[in-house]
């Protein structure tokens, strides 16, 4: 089983909407409208001509149209269904990670749009952490984990093997069952964004000093080996720790001080030397201070579900081939603003008089002469109590008292009454499209999407 997707240009479009209205936050003309209001949509019950292996979607505007008229229903993306979500990078013992620098773009990605350094980890428990020193290029070999007693005052984990692992954040079990696969994993959110007068690591900290060199000769019993740290900052503070052998084994940070944009650092002392330390400062607010930008996200994951017949919304004797997303569909109620119910079916709704023959599924239908039709459309469904036909791919206006033809079942009867969609097809923008091979529904399954798109 295969399916093809395609992110659409107007995945562009919906963002520079967004980017335009933001400054005021209202969508005219109700202050009250979501700028952006996101649509799950299935579409296409027939199948493709191969099932197994379906066509890869277009993005030309017959094409798009043409969904647009076979979607039968749409179901809404809430603020819950939606999360930034990072590349998963699993801890494994013996792989060797690349250290934080601010002189580095650390989110450089490569062609297929995965990160080049792999800068940070999710350990077992679900915890992230950022890797500020590798021990000058070997491989990790204890894994970090947060808890009492192992890490110190700035959450930095330090083990045997040498590195250095800044805390980020623990992954939420809520947002884990949501949105992490293989592939991905959400990042944590919230209100802040770079601001340096919220934390006292400001402009940025000095969290870890690194020994690429630990010189030789130092004598702390007849000589005091000093940490000198310059910059633009104020604050910050460290202290050598020599071994027996007067060799620089560690630096440690006794205050991260605050307000670096750089800093140089130096070991010195009357006995020993030759010692080579770095240093890189923080970002703006401190190390997990923003994780959606300090760990390079650029991927957001929306998730949909839809639970059998959605309350009598989607008909649960059916197969469909295609899946979407949406931004700001309208409805005919609150034209033209988008609409914000949580589900809405698609469908043109008939019922015709009593009969002995049903309608299937797919089928055309129409009135007048099946050479120049006045209504046609296509059969989603038919619900033989109650005489019920749900139409989509829908053209002209539907006659009452007069009879409706099936061309596959030959089934005629009279059309009593109709009903139009609320749902306004043809409305907002289709940024996302998924063919796939047929998936069945029935009155207790439920189907899950998860969709991934990328900016």
């Amino acid at each position: 089983m295969a399916n093809k997707n395609i992110l659409t240009n107007n995945a562009k479009v919906s963002q520079i909407d967004l980017l335009y209205y933001a400054p005021v936050a209202v969508v005219p003309p109700a202050i009250t409208t979501p700028i952006n209001s996101f649509y799950c949509f299935l579409s296409k019950p027939t199948p493709w001509a191969n099932d197994a292996e379906p066509t890869t979607p277009s993005a030309d505007l017959k094409s798009i149209k043409q969904i647009y008229k076979n979607i039968f229903v749409a179901k809404q993306i809430k603020t819950s269904d939606i999360s930034p979500i990072i590349q998963r990078i699993d801890w494994t013992a013996n792989e060797t990670y690349d250290y934080f620098q601010d002189d580095v773009d650390m989110t450089a990605k490569d062609a297929n749009g995965y990160l080049v350094k792999h800068f940070y980890v999710k350990n077992k428990y679900d915890q992230i952490f950022k890797c500020l020193w590798n021990n000058k290029g070997n491989p990790s070999t204890r894994e970090p984990y947060f808890e009492p007693g192992t890490y110190s005052s700035n959450k930095i984990f330090q083990g045997d093997d040498g590195y250095k692992w800044k805390f980020m954040y623990t992954i939420d079990t809520g947002l884990k069952l949501k949105f992490m696969d293989r592939e991905w994993i959400p990042v944590q959110t919230g209100s802040n964004t770079p601001n340096p007068l919220i934390t006292t690591a400001g402009a940025g900290s000095i969290d870890v000093i690194n020994v690429e060199n630990g010189g030789s000769g130092f004598d702390t019993v007849n000589a005091v080996v000093f940490v000198t740290i310059t910059g633009d900052g104020t604050g910050a503070t460290a202290s050598a720790n020599v071994s027996a052998n007067g060799i620089v084994q560690d630096i440690i940070v006794n205050s991260p001080g605050g307000n670096y944009t750089f800093a140089n650092v130096s070991v010195t002392s009357t006995i020993g030397g030759n010692c080579v330390v770095s240093t890189s400062t923080s970002p703006v607010g401190g190390h997990g201070f923003d994780p959606i930008s300090e760990l390079g996200c650029g991927h957001v994951m929306l998730t949909a579900q839809f639970d059998g017949d959605e309350n009598n919304f989607v008909p649960t004797d059916i197969d469909y081939h295609q899946v979407g997303i949406l931004v700001n569909p309208t409805t005919r109620q609150y034209n033209p603003s988008p609409a914000n119910g949580s589900i809405y079916s698609a469908t043109t709704n008939i019922v015709v008089a009593p009969g002995t023959e049903g309608y299937v599924p797919d089928e055309f239908v129409y009135q007048g002469l099946l050479s120049d039709p006045s209504f046609y459309a296509t059969v989603l469904s038919f619900n033989t109590e109650s005489n019920l036909i749900k139409l989509i791919n829908t053209s002209g206006t539907p006659s009452n008292n007069s009879p409706i033809f099936g061309q596959t079942s030959k089934t005629t009867r009279t059309l009593l009454s109709y009903s139009i969609p609320n749902f306004v097809v043809h409305s907002g923008y289709m940024i996302y499209i998924e063919n796939r091979s047929g998936v069945q529904r029935s009155v207790d399954g439920i189907e899950q999407f998860r969709f991934v798109l990328g900016f």
